[in-house]
Order: C-alpha cells, then sequence, then structure tokens
C-alpha cells in the first residue's frame, strides 16, 4: 500500500496509477460505459466509452495493496528485467525512478526502470538461449510499480528520454541480454581466457562497434564476474589486431561451441546490413499528384486485388470446401455467402494449387459445384480456373515454397496466366504446410516465404493460403511472424453445440467463420462472425447469425410475436427490457441468406 504523501507525489510526477487485484499484477477494471452484444456492461481497466484512459479514485488507490502504471496513458516506458543475472547490468541504463525487489538473502536487486518517452520505442522482448524472456521494453500494456514486494531503489521521477536517447536505450539493453546470458553460460575459472578470447573476436566481426564500445562491454562482463579487466581487453585489442591483418579470428561459432549454445544475442548487437541502394522518396506534391487506383473488389469487402489471406482451421473443419467455393465464385463473379459481387465485378481467373487431397477428390468436389452451378441456370468457366494438383507434378511433388525454385514455379505461371487472360489470378495455396518444408515454429523459415507472399500483393495478385491450427486449436500453427503481413486472418471451426443452427446433419455442414484480423475492416460489422452452411447435396452455401445463447433466446420470443417486456419474463437469466431493444437492433442490423 501506498501513502498518501506517495499517491500525491506519483500524481505530480504524471504517472496515471491503476490499482491490482490481490496478490496479482493484473489490474482492477471499471465500467467503461460501453456494452457488448448481449447489453451487458463492459468493464475494464483502460479505456472509458470516449476512448479517454480511465481513472481510479484515490480512496481505490490508497486501499490497493499494488499500484500498476498504465503505460499509453503518460507515455511511460519500463525497462522490465526478468532476471537475476540481468539485474545488476540494469545500472548501464541512464538514473530514473527505479523498483526492484529484495531477495531471499536480502540482496536487493533491480527489476524496473521507468522513463517518459519522448518519441517512439517499439514493445520487445529479449530472450536467452532457451527462448526465455531475459529483458523487455514495455510501453503498450501496464506494469507493476509500487506496493507489496515492490521496493523504491531510486525514488526520483521518471526521466525524459528523447528520440536519440531511446534509440540507445535500446542498444544498452540489447547488451544487457547478451550480458545477461554470458554471465548465465560463462564456464568455469579454467576455461574463461579461450571464453573471452572467442567473445573478442566475435565483437570485432560480427558488430560494427568502435573499439573502446568493445572495450566497454567486455569489461563491464569481466568487472560482474572478477575477472582482469586489463587482461581481458588485451584480447579485445589483439584479436581486433589479427582481423585487420586479415588473419583467422575466433567468431560466434566458435564462441557458440565454447558455451555449448544458440546464441541469438549475438544476432541483435549486429548492424543492419548496408546496401548501395537508397529508399524512392517523393516529395508530398509529388506525392498527391500521383494516381494510385484504389482497391479493386470483387465481391466486397473480401475479394480484392492485391489482398493477402490466410485461412485457417482444424484439419476436417472445411478449409478445402470454403476455398473451392470461393474460388469457382471469383471465376465465375458470382457472390459468395454474405459477399455480394460488386457492380464492376467480372469473372476472374484462379490459380489453385492442392497440395495434399486425392485428385478424385478434387475433381469430385468442383464437378458437385459445377453442376450446383448448372442446376441454378448460372454459367460455369472452366478455363478460368487452374488448377495445380500434387498428381500431375513431375515425380509428384511440389518443389518447396520455402525454395527460390518452388516460389519461381507459382509466379512464372501465375506470369502465363496473366499473358493467357490479360488478367492477374487470383492464387489459392492449399495448403501452406503441405506445399512448404520448414521448422513452421521458427521465424526465420518464415521470413523467404512471407517476403515473396508480399511482393506477390504488391504485384497487385490476390493470395489466399491454408493453413492448419495448432494442436490445441487456438491460432494458426506456426510463427506468428506471417500474421504481420497478412490483410485478413479468417478461421473457420466447428460451432458450439448452443450455436448451431437447427438443421439437417445429415447434409448440412456448419462451419463457424471469425476473423482474427481483418485490417481495413475490424470492429466493423463485416468481421463480426457468423455460420456458414453447406449443403453437401447440391454444394451450395447459405448463411446466417452467429448468435449468443441470451441473443438466440430473445430472437425466438420476438419471432413468437412477444414484445420486449414480455421477452424479459419470459427469459429465465436477468436481462433488462433495455437490453432486449439492444438485442433487437442488432439482430435487425444483419439478417440471414437462405443461399448463395
Amino acid at each position: 500500500m501506498i501513502s498518501k504523501s506517495e499517491l500525491k507525489q506519483y500524481k505530480e510526477w504524471g504517472l496515471h496509477l491503476i490499482p491490482l487485484k490481490d496478490g496479482e499484477k493484473n489490474p482492477e477494471s471499471k465500467f467503461t460505459g460501453r456494452y457488448d452484444d448481449d447489453g451487458k456492461q463492459i468493464w475494464s481497466w483502460k479505456w472509458d466509452k470516449d476512448k479517454n484512459y480511465l481513472t481510479f479514485p484515490d480512496e481505490e488507490l490508497l486501499k490497493a495493496k499494488r499500484i500498476g502504471v498504465n503505460h499509453e496513458a503518460c507515455s511511460l516506458i519500463d525497462i522490465d528485467c526478468d532476471t537475476i543475472e540481468g539485474s545488476p547490468f540494469m545500472f548501464e541504463l541512464p538514473d530514473t525512478l527505479t523498483v526492484g525487489r529484495k531477495e531471499p538473502n536480502g540482496k536487493k536487486v533491480v527489476r524496473k526502470k521507468f522513463y517518459y518517452a519522448d518519441g517512439f520505442i517499439k514493445p520487445e522482448s529479449f530472450k536467452d538461449h532457451n527462448g526465455k524472456a531475459v529483458i523487455e521494453i514495455l510501453s503498450k500494456t501496464q506494469s507493476w510499480c509500487f506496493g507489496d514486494e515492490r521496493i523504491i531503489l531510486n525514488d526520483v521521477k521518471p526521466t525524459t528520454l528523447n528520440q536519440e536517447e531511446l534509440n540507445q536505450v535500446v542498444r544498452t539493453v540489447k547488451k544487457i541480454n547478451a550480458w545477461a546470458v554470458m554471465t548465465r553460460l560463462m564456464p568455469d575459472r579454467g576455461g574463461r581466457d579461450e571464453f573471452f578470447f572467442a567473445l573478442a573476436g566475435t565483437l570485432n566481426r560480427e558488430t560494427n562497434w568502435s573499439p573502446e564500445e568493445s572495450e566497454r562491454f567486455v569489461e563491464v562482463l569481466a568487472t560482474h564476474s572478477g575477472d582482469d579487466v586489463k587482461k581481458v581487453i588485451k584480447k579485445i585489442l589483439a584479436q581486433k589486431a589479427n582481423l585487420e591483418a586479415e588473419k583467422n579470428v575466433f567468431g560466434v561459432d566458435e564462441l557458440s561451441k565454447i558455451l555449448n549454445a544458440n546464441l541469438p544475442c549475438i544476432d541483435e548487437l549486429r548492424p543492419q546490413k548496408e546496401l548501395n541502394k537508397q529508399l524512392v522518396t517523393l516529395k508530398l506534391g509529388e506525392f498527391f499528384q500521383k494516381e494510385y487506383p484504389p482497391t479493386e473488389y470483387l465481391q466486397f469487402p473480401i475479394t480484392g486485388k492485391g489482398k493477402l489471406v490466410q485461412v485457417w482451421a482444424n484439419a476436417g473443419d472445411g478449409k478445402t470446401w470454403f476455398c473451392m467455393g470461393w474460388a469457382c465464385a471469383i471465376a465465375n463473379a458470382q457472390g459468395f455467402l454474405k459477399w455480394e459481387c460488386t457492380d464492376k465485378a467480372e469473372p476472374y481467373p484462379v490459380l489453385y494449387i492442392e497440395g495434399e487431397m486425392s485428385v478424385s477428390e478434387i475433381q469430385d468436389r468442383l464437378l458437385k459445384i459445377e453442376e450446383s452451378y448448372l442446376a441454378e441456370g448460372k454459367t460455369f468457366n472452366k478455363d478460368y480456373f487452374y488448377i495445380a494438383p500434387l498428381r500431375e507434378q513431375p515425380d509428384q511433388t511440389f518443389e518447396s515454397l520455402t525454395n527460390k525454385a518452388g516460389r519461381a514455379n507459382v509466379e512464372n505461371t501465375a506470369k502465363r496466366i496473366f499473358k493467357e487472360t490479360g488478367k492477374k489470378p487470383f492464387i489459392f495455396l492449399d495448403n501452406i504446410t503441405a506445399l512448404t518444408v520448414m521448422q513452421e515454429k521458427e521465424g526465420a523459415d518464415w521470413v523467404e516465404l512471407v517476403q515473396w507472399l508480399t511482393r506477390l500483393r504488391a504485384q497487385d495478385y490476390g493470395v489466399i493460403y491454408l493453413h492448419h491450427a495448432t494442436k490445441a486449436g487456438d491460432t494458426s500453427s506456426g510463427s506468428n511472424i506471417k500474421e504481420r503481413s497478412i490483410d485478413i486472418s479468417i478461421h473457420l471451426s466447428k460451432p458450439e453445440d448452443k450455436e448451431l443452427l437447427d438443421l439437417d446433419d445429415e447434409k448440412n455442414t456448419q462451419i463457424k467463420i471469425q476473423f482474427d484480423k481483418w485490417r481495413e475492416f475490424n470492429f466493423t460489422k463485416h468481421s463480426k462472425p457468423f455460420i456458414a452452411v453447406l449443403n453437401r447435396d447440391n454444394t451450395t452455401w447459405s448463411f446466417d447469425q452467429l448468435l449468443t445463447e441470451k441473443q438466440r433466446k430473445v430472437k425466438e420470443l420476438h419471432d413468437s410475436g412477444l414484445k420486449p417486456k414480455d421477452i424479459v419474463s419470459k427469459v429465465k437469466k436477468n436481462i433488462s427490457q433495455a437490453q432486449v431493444y439492444r438485442i433487437l437492433k442488432i439482430l435487425k442490423q444483419e439478417g440471414r441468406n437462405e443461399k448463395n
């Protein structure tokens, strides 16, 4: 708990304080003034209904055992050290408000340093050789600062840092991570000479540091480990001389062998690659004069040229049925589910690369879709659907898309289709796991693939790739590096029992459609989840609203002719008349489509 004088001081410093739950790092919440789709109050610690930062009265703050700070509300950043090994090196950062804790042995250790940011700094986590966080830059969340076992080690107003100073803090944080890792892995006294020799070579080879900066790095490390600082600095100078004389110099490979660990912390110390290129820049007047065509949509707002889309699901949850139906709609200028064709829509070619299913099953599905089109009196443009099944490839194998050759095969085929049709095809990759050879969890394995996908997008190709879910089923498999560049992420899943529509399961497959990301339409009516229904007899699609249990009950009662005041008495769970009106308004906004 904090005192009244401390509370006054912290507020005078400009800190935006929030009470935390007893024994937790999570903040208390309060009513924001907003309601969810069921008419329930939304509680938070961050925003009110007008997007102002929520404030807490003094009496709530004074009785709280733990106090946090909302970073965004006061432009505060927190350099958060998560390890004992990193704590001694926190003093390399500028003086500021410093918070720590007392260890069981009575020693006080630094945990956090707080600064005001007069500029931009990216939230980032720096990890050890096992992938565990060593030190973090926090700027978009909240931090536990005062109360309980937190102790103030330097009771001063947080220092304000300009952009140059913030950049230097980032450099120092990377060094603290490396110092902590080296401290943890450092060999016993008998192997220290070889270790420092390899470290000296690594700093000279892998960084563009000045001799003074390299010397300072090993000086700080040697001082902390109790080694002879002068002797260690001599190794830096010797390795520098050897490098200049083009002699063999130990590097990160030798250092990794000595420490028996991979060292991503060294990668973070490397300079950015210097290229003999310049960015293409335009003066603002020139930029305004250029005419850039707006996104051309075939089915608004889901199908647009130059869009990168991920469709992911567990195996068997309908992603291939969904995408084949979608692809056929593109090739025939038809609407798909809730997405109607635009006025200017016309048939567009599709390149569908199928790396997993048997050719007979693919053929059967597409024939059924064709039959459904013809049965409804629609034309079916077979010339605009280009299928590349696994069976037809040389040796029944695709070149991996993680290889240059595999990417070139796809890109050259797309260019050929463009030449034949005069239109750039929409490219469906079904699926990423089947079409690549890589360690999906490794971000580095995704880099070239993601760069290629974004290049296709920049060339106005629409790209839709299919991907599996993790075993837990709560996200798409692999590194999240792929998520950063996509425009839309569509999650298909089986609806819960309470979400299912009252339909014949023998002939209907119900799929819950959710949007994890939609760059242009997040938090709009377009990104609301819904239920898609595939009639397996005729391969037609329909959709309906995804309703909560309470919404469904209100809908049923309203459809039976009851008025809102009568609905209140019929709903078992507590509900007000105002909530009923809100639910009915939501239900009216989006209706139901019987067939598409």
